[in-house]
């Protein structure tokens, strides 16, 4: 309680909070009703098993044009955990959400213009929240003074990406990299238990599993250690899952869905038949460095930046991915004032990317406000305007290589605080 306490007497996190209270209500992407739809499914029709309605159930023209089934992807604990909290706000939703989450027929305008929209994209938005400021406490258990605790608030509880993903877009990636960096502080002292919180964040996107190998090769005492790291990092995962195995909708689309194998879309031919996937070599080149050298400081979050660094610059990665490493950027440019320049430079790569690769993430997330807005030149076409956008996105692309070799590079050779 003196954690929260100690946050409410701060001028920058009460200015902060009433920046995502101001645009919670009035902002969103598709995406959040189209999660939400899955969501919904458990404390209003009593559903446990929302891949059995993915399969076979409807699916409304808002959800069916943007990517038709496609938002059941997510392991079993995202829907439990983000549907016991519209559980405990259910009073507040109203009986009229039911119709308005299951959409009008092609009848979108209805959607957008219902009376109670606005309430309703601020509801499904306060779990973000709880997890944005378990962030914020993770954070402020791996830095050392109340000094680098307040720059820890002004990089991350004011940092435009942070606002803008969860409470104008209103994606849910802020709860495994809130529970991503709880699970780090706890491996400082207790690696299988922080092992194990790591798994827990996998259990709500698998990312996190990515890194797990590489986290217990570096902070492992021995190869007892690491190993019991690693089965402890699978065993909530497999644990949340299990239950579902037996589903093939689950299976193809959780599991081994596309998007978790995205890093193997880039490959490099060498003759033949034969190709090398860039990621895979970045990704072993990571291992080989964790065991040489991390291991010798303990650094747990040097191999997993450089692992998403590396996975961002070999991948089409979905924008509001960034949010798993950025409470990690933070960390390092609050210990670290030569990285400071780094990290602007990253925040900016992000927004010049983002109002180039995507047409609907712009200034068509306030349609809600006004649905004409949707009419406006999208970004991406303006961008284009100026310049080829392929070669503008293709060079951004090589910004984001380049960068993650440079910041790999200071990872590796930057000296201990």
């Amino acid at each position: 309680m003196k954690f929260i306490s100690t946050l409410f007497k701060s001028k920058l996190f009460l200015t902060g909070l009433l920046i995502r209270l101001v645009l919670m209500p009035f902002t969103a992407h598709y995406d959040l009703r189209g999660i939400n739809f899955a969501i919904f499914q458990l404390p209003f029709n009593h559903v446990l098993n929302v891949y059995e309605i993915a399969q076979s159930g409807p699916v409304d023209y808002i959800t069916r044009v943007n990517f038709g089934r496609e938002y059941f992807i997510y392991p079993p604990l995202t829907y439990f955990t983000l549907g016991s909290f519209m559980w405990i706000l259910k009073p507040l939703y109203g009986h009229e959400f039911v119709n308005w989450i299951q959409g009008y027929g092609n009848d979108v305008l209805s959607v957008i213009t219902h009376p109670q929209v606005f309430r309703y994209l601020f509801l499904m938005k306060i779990p973000y929240l709880f997890f944005d400021i378990l962030t914020i406490f993770g954070l402020y258990k791996m830095v050392n003074n109340t000094k680098e605790q307040k720059i820890v608030l002004k990089y991350w509880w004011l940092n435009p990406i942070t606002i803008f993903l969860p409470y104008v877009w209103g994606q849910f990636d802020i709860i495994p990299a809130a529970i991503s960096v709880v699970a780090v502080w706890l491996m400082q002292k207790k690696p299988v238990l922080g092992s194990m919180i790591l798994g827990l964040a996998a259990a709500y996107k698998n990312y996190p599993l990515m890194f797990l190998p590489v986290v217990a090769v570096a902070i492992a005492k021995n190869w007892k250690q690491g190993i019991s790291m690693f089965v402890a990092g699978m065993l909530p995962f497999i644990l949340t899952t299990a239950p579902y195995a037996w589903h093939s909708f689950f299976r193809e689309t959780v599991l081994v869905s596309w998007q978790s194998q995205k890093m193997l879309d880039f490959m490099m031919g060498i003759g033949g038949d034969i190709g090398i996937y860039p990621f895979v070599i970045a990704y072993t080149l990571i291992g080989f460095w964790s065991f040489y050298f991390a291991r010798k400081r303990g650094d747990a979050i040097g191999p997993i930046v450089m692992s998403l660094l590396l996975y961002y610059a070999t991948t089409n990665f979905h924008q509001q991915w960034f949010l798993w490493i950025l409470p990690f950027l933070v960390f390092y440019a609050v210990k670290y004032v030569s990285f400071r320049p780094l990290f602007y430079w990253i925040i900016g790569l992000f927004f010049l990317r983002l109002v180039s690769l995507q047409g609907n993430v712009t200034t068509e997330l306030f349609l809600w406000i006004a649905p004409a807005i949707d009419d406006l030149p999208k970004s991406r076409y303006l961008v284009g305007l100026l310049y080829d956008i392929n070669k503008v996105r293709n060079i951004i692309a090589s910004f984001y290589f380049a960068t993650a070799i440079w910041v790999s590079g200071w990872i590796a050779t930057k000296e201990e605080t």
